[in-house]
């Protein structure tokens, strides 16, 4: 059994891992605010965006490749979002089985089948399984318009080239700070039928000068944009909630810990104490 002293050291050890939990906590909880926040403006205008594109859906030729399933897609792309660093539950390791199982299930079906990374957890776990085009290092710290547009123009670009048949958008959805779920949606060809009805009240007459396919391809690839910058502030929320979750859970775990090992040390005292007077009583005895 241990002793006194190594209790107290294992205390010391607890109670500075203690103030490491709750700083993290602390720091998470604030750049939840934040993110959560940004997050709100951004589904904001993704709904407004989207409503906008269903009263112009019947401008939109369902030729267009850029709203016509391939017959056949073979060349497929998928942009992956996860967290750099990790100590945030299952907030990762939930999107990586999913996007394993995806593997297992789809691969086959394609010819060419390439990846982008954004956040190192991701890129670390399937560097050596699949095609990595491009890993944006440290891009989920700091989400933005600017890093939102450069990932549009990556997937959509080669897409309307031809280059491939089908973008995927691997991320986690953001519900609530308890709840995060993982999802593999697509991004291209888009599909108009999941688009929101028209706000009632709202005329479907919508004008569209020139009406050109400039035009609609201009606006198709601003909603790609608006999806990938609000799935960027959904990863960033959906991490700072896990592992500000995580955190406040290894904090009670460690206050449940204290508290054994002071209850420990405290019996172990004791022991040492009755010990001494046992023998302090024998030797009395036996000089008697």
């Amino acid at each position: 059994m241990a002793n006194y002293r190594e209790y107290n050291a294992k205390l010391r050890q607890l109670q500075g891992m203690r103030r490491v939990t709750g700083a993290m906590k602390m720091l998470a909880t604030t750049k939840l605010a934040r993110a959560q926040a940004m997050l709100t403006q951004a589904q904001g205008f993704g709904t407004e965006w989207r409503h906008l594109l269903r009263m112009a859906e019947h401008l939109v030729n369902r030729q267009n490749p850029l709203v016509a399933p391939r017959a056949k897609p073979e060349n497929v792309f998928v942009l992956m979002l996860t967290a750099d660093m990790g100590l945030c539950g299952g907030f990762n390791n939930n999107l990586i089985r999913l996007v394993g199982r995806w593997l297992d299930e789809n691969a086959a079906r394609y010819r060419i089948l390439r990846f982008s990374f954004c956040g190192r957890k991701g890129y670390q776990h399937f560097r050596r399984q699949v095609e990595v085009r491009a890993f944006y290092e440290q891009a989920v710290r700091h989400p933005d318009l600017t890093l939102a547009r450069r990932l549009s123009r990556e997937v959509f670009t080669p897409y309307v080239e031809g280059k491939y048949d089908e973008i995927y958008l691997a991320r986690n959805r953001y519900f609530s700070p308890l709840w995060q779920e993982p999802v593999v949606e697509r991004l291209l060809p888009v599909d108009l039928s999941a688009l929101p009805p028209a706000p009632a009240g709202r005329e479907p007459d919508v004008l569209l000068e020139p009406h050109s396919p400039r035009l609609l391809t201009h606006v198709l690839e601003l909603h790609v944009c608006q999806r990938i910058f609000s799935a960027l502030w959904e990863n960033a929320s959906g991490e700072h909630a896990a592992r500000m979750t995580a955190m406040d859970s290894a904090a009670k775990n460690i206050d449940h810990l204290c508290q054994t090992y002071t209850l420990l040390r405290n019996r172990a005292r004791q022991d040492a104490i009755t010990t001494e007077l046992t023998e302090v009583v024998a030797g009395a005895e036996a000089l008697h």
